[in-house]
């Protein structure tokens, strides 16, 4: 990945990404790329995957259903009932072809930014941390859980993901199959598992 490549997807999200949605994402860039300097990742690779993952975000329902199609992504029962959730596959997808990148790391991240993914590689965690924790996101706790990022990215991962599941049952939401397989499978680490 190149500067000319990051400085093409800023340019791409400008005009993809409604104007009221360009704090969070310039948020989420910088957010990625500084917990990639603190833990010595590459910081580019970080921030590029910050422009990335709500590139298709604003796009109509009926439209995000038929790049999914043209692009061959598998639209489960749950894209279905809440097709924004399409939108970082179609995102994922989108990168691949446009910058042919085919960092399996990256695209998880890009694809599953919202849910958490079980097989998550280190910056598919920065980028899933980095959407949560950017600066125009306010909840309870959530200086904490940036200064935890900061300090080790897989507790900060598990403890934003336990805050996602916990949020979601509070108010009778779905929660995502890749939500689920990720929580177990670190449930399942932590209790001496493989």
């Amino acid at each position: 990945m190149t500067y000319k490549d990051l400085a093409e997807i800023k340019e791409i999200a400008k005009i993809m990404v409604k104007e009221e949605r360009q704090p969070h994402v310039e948020g989420t860039a910088k957010f990625a790329k500084a917990l990639a300097k603190i833990h010595n990742l590459d910081q580019t690779i970080a921030e590029f995957m910050g422009y990335s993952h709500d590139l298709f975000r604003d796009i109509k329902y009926d439209k995000l259903f038929k790049i999914s199609q043209v692009y061959s992504i598998e639209i489960t029962l749950h894209d279905k009932t809440n097709p924004i959730l399409l939108h970082g596959k179609v995102a994922a997808e989108f990168v691949k072809r446009r910058f042919k990148i085919y960092d399996v790391d990256i695209l998880s991240g890009i694809a599953y930014h919202t849910s958490g993914y079980k097989d998550f590689g280190i910056y598919g965690k920065v980028l899933f941390l980095a959407d949560s924790l950017e600066e125009t996101r306010t909840y309870p706790n959530v200086n904490e859980l940036r200064k935890l990022a900061f300090k080790d990215i897989d507790i900060a991962y598990f403890e934003v993901l336990r805050n996602k599941i916990i949020y979601a049952l509070s108010r009778d939401l779905l929660i995502l199959p890749e939500s689920v397989e990720s929580w177990n499978s670190l449930i399942f680490k932590k209790k001496g598992g493989i």
